[in-house]
């Protein structure tokens, strides 16, 4: 038998406090199943009792069907530990080899109050694993069958065979509802166990795509700045040695810095500050010969939206290093009732030859960090060598009140939104 965390067919990896709890589930489960079960031979031992006390009962067809009713019973256990795993349709052979069983049953005590409570715990094991429309003509006979025997008497009682007939009919329904009862609540622990699991799946996914966001951000960034450094730095060795040495001592700045943020981002408490970001792009840029402007930088917005605004700033200003042969980038952020809107454009696009934008990881992980706060980053061409970036952030009720920037938005050379 598969332990707790295979029972649905797959491994699962669960808390060992939320194994141990299915565990025992399944094993409270399983006990109420066996108790249901061993009530087959039970009622064929007060068959025997009934036998030994009254002469009008055959002892020896007692004790046969008391034997009889012991596979039977181990049958009956089997097919609800089949419904256990949730296959509802378990192999024909077992069906029809309990019905055998039964019927063996039947003609070895005959209709009497213990066979046919034996055959209300096999009916009600049937309806639970067998599909309905199969046991209608079962059903018809367990129900007529036993009035065509003794109506067929010659002097039928049939006061008690109504009570004899009716007290298991009743029991059966009983049986059938509360053993759906206790495999339905054993499915909602399976289900509650389940969706942990996939609680937990998600969780480590959800930090993976963090995490690889963050590695793309960071070292995108800070490897494409320390390239442009180490290359000024190296053309003025020989010219200029004593600002190669300044650069060089700004590349050791940016490994540093580099690596204390990548340390962060490792221990999940990666923050980037807007201000910082946008003087750190202004002197990347600045070194590799590009003009880069600001508008708004001294934007009033909220913490949440000033550190992903940070990153977009980040990921741009990598983008216009790495792909692209600008000498102008223009970033002008600003506010309005609704929303924080982020534009940086540069002059040096390399368009794609079907003149599409096609995002990379860079821009795929920007998208992902604004969906989180419901907002949305696009990118365009623009104008015959333009390319523009621009991301809006919607802002919280709670910020909407609080008045926008008032910083007017500059006039850019073919940029649109």
């Amino acid at each position: 038998m598969p332990n707790a965390a295979e029972w649905n067919g797959a491994p699962m990896a669960v808390p060992q406090a939320a194994l141990r709890r299915l565990r025992h589930a399944r094993w409270v489960v399983i006990g109420s199943f066996a108790i249901f079960a061993l009530l087959i031979p039970v009622f064929g031992l007060t068959q025997v009792a009934n036998a030994v006390k009254s002469g009008g009962v055959s002892l020896p067809g007692a004790v046969v069907g008391t034997l009889l009713s012991l596979p039977l019973a181990g049958i009956v256990m089997w097919m609800m530990l089949v419904r256990m795993r949730r296959r509802t349709d378990p192999q024909n052979v077992a069906y029809w080899t309990s019905l055998a069983l039964l019927a063996a049953v039947f003609g070895a005590i005959g209709v009497y109050y213990s066979s046919l409570l034996i055959a209300s715990v096999w009916w009600a094991t049937v309806m639970m694993v067998r599909p309905r429309r199969r046991t209608v003509v079962v059903t018809v006979a367990l129900i007529v069958g036993p009035w065509v025997r003794v109506l067929a008497l010659p002097e039928p009682d049939v006061a008690l065979m109504a009570f004899v007939w009716g007290v298991p009919a009743v029991w059966a329904v009983v049986m059938l509802v509360t053993n759906y009862g206790v495999l339905w609540l054993w499915e909602v622990a399976n289900e509650a166990t389940a969706a942990r699991e996939a609680q937990a799946r998600l969780a480590v996914t959800e930090e993976r795509l963090r995490f690889s966001r963050d590695m793309h951000d960071l070292l995108g960034h800070s490897l494409s700045a320390l390239s442009v450094k180490s290359e000024l730095a190296a053309r003025l060795a020989e010219r200029a040695p004593e600002q190669a040495a300044r650069e060089m001592l700004e590349v050791q700045r940016l490994a540093r810095e580099a690596l204390r943020e990548v340390r962060t981002a490792v221990s999940g408490y990666r923050e980037v500050d807007l201000d910082a970001e946008i003087a750190s792009v202004r002197s990347v840029l600045g070194a590799a010969g590009v003009d880069c402007t600001v508008t708004g930088d001294d934007i009033d917005a909220p913490a949440g939206l000033r550190a992903l605004t940070a990153w977009l700033v980040r990921e741009a200003g990598t983008n216009v290093l790495r792909h692209s042969t600008a000498s102008r980038c223009d970033i002008t952020l600003r506010r309005d009732e609704r929303a924080l809107v982020v534009e940086v454009y540069n002059n040096g696009a390399r368009a794609a030859h079907d003149g599409e934008v096609r995002f990379g990881n860079g821009l795929t992980g920007l998208s992902e960090r604004a969906a989180a706060v419901r907002g949305e980053v696009s990118a365009s061409l623009s104008g015959k060598d333009g390319f523009l970036l621009r991301a809006v952030l919607p802002l919280l009720s709670r910020d909407v009140g609080r008045r926008p920037d008032p910083a007017p938005l500059g006039d850019r050379e073919g940029a649109t939104g």
